[in-house]
């Protein structure tokens, strides 16, 4: 078994608090959610090259009190986008007709589709709090 000395041990110590205070969290609050039913979806992308089909973070989030919370941690500080949506019906894709799930992008109203320019955030080394209020009532 071989033994890191000392100042090894410092030094990955050292990386490790260097490599954890270059991380983002992002922290995505949505609201305005006309049901209970389902769950709420949020996609990250993280480049333009997978925007918007391609997202690089997803999480599904129980809907509690009348919103979701949603938390992508250890996110290297650059640009991103978020999308929500409702998945009321639990069937995993967004339902786009007349009266559908409602969605929402970062710096957008809510059911306004946008390009990476218009919906972008950028991240740094602060948490981030992004909240889409998706417009409907709160049960």
């Amino acid at each position: 078994m071989k033994r890191f000395g000392v100042s090894a041990c410092a030094a990955l110590a050292l990386l490790a608090c260097v490599n954890m205070a270059q991380a983002s969290q992002l922290v995505v609050e949505v609201t305005g959610l006309r049901s209970t039913e389902g769950s709420v979806i949020v996609e990250v992308f993280g480049s333009r090259a997978g925007f918007p089909r391609q997202p690089s973070y997803t999480q599904s989030v129980a809907i509690q009190g009348g919103m979701a919370r949603a938390e992508f941690k250890d996110l290297g500080p650059s640009d991103y986008v978020a999308i929500a949506w409702h998945d009321e019906n639990g069937n995993g894709k967004i339902d786009r007709r007349f009266g559908a799930e409602s969605f929402g992008y970062s710096n957008q109203p809510v059911g306004t589709r946008a390009d990476w320019e218009e919906a972008r955030i950028t991240l740094g080394l602060d948490v981030f709090l992004l909240r889409i209020d998706l417009g409907g009532f709160d049960d």
